[in-house]
């Protein structure tokens, strides 16, 4: 019998930051405290209808970034793998996630698809003229319709964060 509802699935995205700071011996070491979202959940009820991530809003804050002169930071993420991990049978594709800006401080937000091939540009900060500067982008976000054949239960994903000092 097929159904188009899934009573208690939850799909949740895990997520790891990884800082990759360009630090080179002639010059200082560049830091900065970086909050990413550690879960979203998306609680499915209907296979045929997208559904927003839980909490409704996530948002990715830098605080005392200090780089040097002129240099931005840039956030991007990736699946760490193509497909969900779900309970059993088949995989949601990680393309299923996408995010959208809601707003951004100290730079310029991005919406985007998640890719387990690619990086893809979440937030870049405005070049950072002094010590100590601040910055954050709020993002809502959707998983995709998964369709028939996902069967219900917890489907998981993990993201991974790349925090970067770019000469923009």
């Amino acid at each position: 019998m097929s159904t188009s509802r899934s009573a208690g699935t939850r799909i949740a995205l895990l997520g790891i930051a990884a800082l990759v700071a360009a630090a080179g011996s002639a010059r200082a070491q560049e830091t900065v405290t970086i909050s990413v979202p550690m879960a979203i959940s998306f609680p499915v009820t209907d296979v045929s209808r997208s559904t927003s991530g839980t909490p409704g809003v996530t948002t990715i804050g830098f605080s005392n970034a200090n780089l040097s002169p002129g240099k931005a930071l840039r956030v991007s993420a990736q699946a760490d793998a193509a497909s969900f991990t779900p309970p059993s049978g088949a995989g949601m594709p990680a393309s299923h996630v996408s995010w959208t800006n809601l707003g951004a401080s100290g730079g310029i937000g991005s919406s985007g698809t998640l890719s387990s091939s690619s990086f893809a540009l979440v937030f870049q900060s405005n070049p950072l003229a002094k010590p100590g500067t601040s910055g954050h982008v709020d993002l809502s976000w959707t998983l995709a319709a998964p369709a028939s054949g996902i069967r219900a239960g917890h489907h998981q994903l993990t993201i991974r964060w790349k925090v970067e000092s770019i000469s923009p």
